[in-house]
């Protein structure tokens, strides 16, 4: 395999990243021990304006159930990022993070790690602030959330085991911010926050298991 692997870096748990993803370039995200959720925002890397949306991308596709194969589309209605490999295939991309005050509203806790704080650090560096993305933004890799018959939402661990990964090949250039969901108060990693590993191979070469 030829593959050139540009960027080999793991996140630790509760932790977050930031990096520019090249066009054509792929981004693998490896759950290392199995049932962690990443929270992913991407934005265009030459105008913030434009950015990921799990609306368009859930209408384009025509389903809330995205997996290999589907496009993630922006605001504009532009491809951003193709799904071109899943070991898992149960993912969340009806939009969200967990923030300070969802987590105090809703476990009465103050001061816990959260990924809006995650995700607005890694940004930082970037010029990209708070106001620049917004819920709809937000793909939850890995995150078993599914509508119930009677319209109920239920959050379940994820299924995704240890090695198991997604990759999401870049349609333009984006910059990404990616946050190790530090949530232990429900479910969503199963209630254990656990590293992440993710890597950047260049091209848009063939890439096995």
């Amino acid at each position: 395999m030829n593959d050139k692997t540009v960027l080999n870096h793991i996140i630790p748990a509760r932790g977050y990243f930031s990096f520019l993803l090249h066009r054509g370039a792929t981004l693998r995200v490896i759950d290392l021990e199995g049932k962690q959720v990443v929270d992913l925002v991407a934005i265009n890397a030459h105008d913030k304006r434009e950015k990921l949306s799990c609306i368009y991308s859930n209408v384009l596709n025509r389903t809330w159930s995205l997996k290999k194969g589907n496009v993630l589309y922006t605001n504009w209605a532009n491809p951003m990022l193709s799904i071109t490999d899943d070991k898992v295939g149960v993912h969340f991309l009806g939009g969200g993070f967990c923030s300070g005050k969802l987590n105090l509203k809703r476990y009465n806790l103050s001061n816990m790690p959260n990924c809006e704080d995650n995700l607005i650090n890694a940004f930082l560096p970037h010029g990209i602030s708070r106001s620049d993305f917004d819920f709809d933004s937000c793909f939850n890799i890995f995150m078993n959330l599914t509508y119930e018959p009677d319209g109920s939402m239920k959050l379940e661990e994820p299924l995704s085991r240890p090695g198991d990964w997604i990759d999401l090949r870049a349609e333009r250039d984006c910059i990404m911010a990616i946050s190790c969901c530090p949530q232990d108060q429900n479910p969503c990693n199963a209630f254990n926050p656990t590293p992440v590993r993710i890597q950047v191979f260049s091209g848009d070469e063939k890439r096995g298991s």
